[in-house]
């Protein structure tokens, strides 16, 4: 949390180009709440998405001077941390299947995904969503995250993730559709 004056995030964009790392500092300040919930949507675990914290800084550190100080920030940064965080996805071949929440080889693999019952009128919970959307597939659960916990628009999602809209209506649709079936399944078990 920033106390004072919020500090320009021009002029600090400015002074890390220029290698002054205090500025890396406050920009991690400025962005590292949001950007650390973030990346726990993809990674899954607090110890994984603190690791991809720490490897997106360095790489924004590293590639600062290719960024255009005339668009936002926060989309450049966040699209980083995305790259960062997939490349360690595919290094450790973590991909997750929506149908037993177990590892699979193969995150491209094509999934089936349970039918379920209308669940609109369920009040149901942010934690339980919260602990459901860990079984789901990285990409899944991103698009989930970032259009229900971080309210963004269909056409941000796509543009931060750079996927089709058609893919992003897609993924959501099929991420919360095994949300729901398994809500579904925890009243018939609970």
């Amino acid at each position: 949390m920033v106390i004072g004056p919020e500090p320009d995030e021009r002029q600090l964009i400015s002074q890390l180009k220029k290698g002054d790392t205090d500025a890396a500092g406050a920009l991690m300040d400025l962005h590292g709440e949001t950007l650390m919930r973030y990346l726990y949507s993809i990674m899954g675990t607090r110890e994984s998405a603190e690791d991809i914290f720490q490897d997106t800084w360095i790489k924004v550190m590293e590639k600062i001077s290719l960024f255009d100080s005339n668009v936002n920030f926060r989309p450049w940064l966040f699209r980083v941390a995305r790259n960062v965080a997939y490349d360690s996805l595919r290094r450790k071949k973590r991909w997750w299947s929506l149908d037993s929440g177990q590892p699979v080889e193969d995150g491209d693999r094509p999934m089936e995904i349970p039918d379920p019952t209308d669940f609109g009128h369920q009040v149901v919970t942010q934690e339980t969503v919260k602990r459901l959307m860990g079984f789901l597939a990285p990409a899944f659960r991103e698009v989930l995250y970032l259009r229900f916990f971080q309210d963004q628009s269909y056409e941000e999602i796509a543009e931060l993730c750079r996927l089709p809209l058609g893919t992003v209506k897609s993924r959501l649709k099929r991420g919360l559709d095994y949300v729901a079936g398994n809500i579904k399944e925890e009243e018939n078990h609970g």
